[in-house]
């Protein structure tokens, strides 16, 4: 019992020894630092985990939302989200839309890395990518618009006020009067986005051509479009929307128009409170002439199985409603079209919005080809008739009014002020007899216009000899034998991606004994036209007596057309149907 009692009074007294406060608080520091060393050793080996084993996701996306994708990547990659045990890190990439397609179809350098997933403007950039088969293999649309951004017509605001037609009549606010445009100020320049570089330039394009219809007229109207536009950058942020408003201010105090998006116009006007745009939704009477949308797809562009799921991973993220918050901050639309509040000063929250149709699949390729055809640059060789028979009154009802050749002069210097500096032109003159033999003679040989021919550019002297040519040839014209001897001429200069044409300025007379008759050119010609290198004949005839039913079997055979100057003041409209053929080639039917 002694001992038992002694046992118990001593470990009594260990259960009762009291624990000091410092014990206490040293084991209190002690365990947190061990739950912290915990976590953070948990925390740096899922880092570690991350950036040794990790999915790089490289997405390209358009420069517009860049500044909003990039944001979203960095929370997303905050998350640390993973995909076949492996974390995904999405790397932003910025890319023009145009040049990403052409990266991704195959038809450009291969993009070092890959584009794993794509962000352009605008669907119509998907559809161009997947008309080749490498992009139709590799492209895979998810159903997701991350943005959307309507476009607008946009001035600047002393401009807008001095054309009363903006915001009235729609599209046709972009049309010369001479096309069906509006009654516009004469220093009005529409500056039109390239459209095989931005979405915004070719929906414009389809736009007018659905305005516009189809048809000969038509066709000549979409070329004076064409030619009375600018074809400019594409103006789609503060900067250099900067420069488009600087063209409104002295010295040039010109008026400009062009097409960019809400989202463009929101940012300018903030970051230039004082200085804001003018810009206004085109509507029309039908539904497909409203406003386009650029609708900023989100694309699947690889086709690893494990890079796949971690780009759907990451669109399935860009639609949750934090990232739609970012999207709407910078000054889009949310892919649901839910748009951020409108500054009351911009007046776009009172306008009406009428969008547009989408295209159909066939009307951004035919878009771009007829752009493409109207803007091929042009490598003619001009012919002019210098006979006396161009010494006629051009108009039997006024025998003091203007001589052929004096329209004829007309007609060349209004197409010469047409080509732009990427055009290769040369002249000659042609009646009989005049040098060595030979029916014509050489004034300005084929090249291009800028080039210095001695002191001066082709383009001067070719103005300067349009301006002094007469009929000093003598009554006789070899007209046949000259058509074939420039078309040789031209199919032996030949140069691939021109336009190569032989224009022929003419009374549409030939009258030299043992020339080659017209059915004989008519044969050498399909002969010589049966070849990859197409050499077109255009004929513009001035006097009534020419035989023109052979002039125009003459030029069909080249794939050409000829036209008939019947009323002087028709000169410019027939110039623009020339132009027009280009469009449709052996359909065309001449007015």
């Amino acid at each position: 019992m002694t001992v038992l009692s002694s046992l118990r009074t001593k470990a009594g007294r260990r259960r009762e020894r009291p624990v000091s406060t410092k014990a206490l608080v040293i084991l209190a520091v002690v365990g947190c630092l061990m739950l912290l060393i915990g976590r953070g050793t948990a925390q740096i080996i899922g880092r570690y985990s991350c950036s040794s084993n990790q999915i790089v996701l490289n997405v390209a996306v358009s420069p517009d939302i860049a500044p909003a994708m990039t944001t979203l990547a960095d929370h997303f990659n905050s998350r640390q989200l993973t995909t076949h045990g492996q974390c995904v890190s999405v790397s932003v990439n910025t890319e023009l839309p145009a040049l990403a397609a052409s990266q991704i179809d195959g038809q450009g350098a291969k993009p070092h890395p890959p584009i794993d997933a794509w962000i352009p403007d605008s669907s119509l950039w998907v559809d161009q990518a997947r008309r080749y088969a490498p992009g139709a293999q590799i492209v895979q649309t998810t159903g997701h618009d991350i943005a959307l951004s309507p476009l607008l017509l946009v001035m600047p605001k002393t401009a807008a006020h001095r054309t009363t037609a903006f915001g009235k009549t729609g599209w046709r606010l972009l049309l010369p009067r001479t096309a069906g445009g509006p009654h516009v100020p004469a220093g009005l320049r529409v500056e039109l986005p390239d459209p095989t570089q931005s979405a915004a330039g070719l929906a414009s394009l389809i736009q007018v051509g659905r305005l516009l219809g189809p048809g000969t007229a038509a066709r000549v109207r979409f070329t004076r479009f064409i030619y009375s536009s600018q074809v400019t950058t594409y103006f789609d942020d503060p900067v250099s929307l900067q420069y488009f408003a600087d063209l409104a201010a002295p010295p040039l105090n010109s008026d400009p128009v062009t097409v960019t998006t809400e989202q463009a116009v929101l940012a300018y006007d903030r970051s230039h409170p004082k200085n804001q745009l003018a810009a206004t939704y085109p509507t029309g009477r039908k539904t497909g002439l409203g406003s386009p949308e650029l609708d900023y797809p989100y694309v699947v562009t690889t086709g690893d199985s494990v890079r796949i799921d971690a780009a759907e991973m990451f669109g399935r993220a860009l639609t949750e409603p934090y990232a739609q918050a970012v999207i709407r901050y910078h000054g889009f639309r949310s892919g649901k079209n839910v748009p951020d509040q409108f500054p009351a000063s911009t007046g776009l929250a009172k306008q009406l919005l009428q969008v547009a149709n989408p295209p159909s699949p066939s009307e951004a390729p035919a878009a771009l080809a007829v752009w493409n055809k109207l803007a091929l640059s042009s490598r003619d060789l001009t012919i002019v008739d210098v006979s006396s028979a161009m010494a006629q009154p051009a108009s039997p009802a006024d025998p003091t009014g203007p001589t052929f050749e004096e329209e004829l002069n007309k007609t060349a210097a209004l197409g010469l002020a047409l080509f732009p500096d990427t055009a290769n032109i040369g002249l000659w003159e042609f009646a009989n007899n005049l040098q060595h033999g030979l029916p014509y003679k050489q004034l300005v040989s084929v090249g291009p216009l800028p080039e210095n021919l001695g002191v001066i550019s082709r383009r001067a002297q070719l103005m300067k000899i349009n301006g002094t040519l007469s009929p000093t040839g003598g009554p006789e014209v070899a007209l046949y034998g000259t058509i074939l001897d420039a078309y040789k001429h031209m199919r032996k200069i030949y140069k691939p991606n021109f336009f190569n044409t032989v224009i022929v300025l003419a009374s549409g007379i030939d009258n030299v004994p043992g020339d080659i008759t017209a059915r004989q050119l008519v044969r050498r010609l399909t002969r010589l036209n049966n070849s990859p290198e197409k050499v077109a004949v255009i004929i513009i005839s001035f006097s009534p007596s020419a035989d023109f039913p052979m002039l125009k079997k003459i030029a069909l055979a080249t794939g050409g057309q000829a036209y008939r100057i019947t009323d002087p003041t028709r000169v410019a409209q027939v110039f623009y149907q020339a132009l027009a053929h280009r469009l449709c080639g052996h359909s065309c039917v001449a007015p």
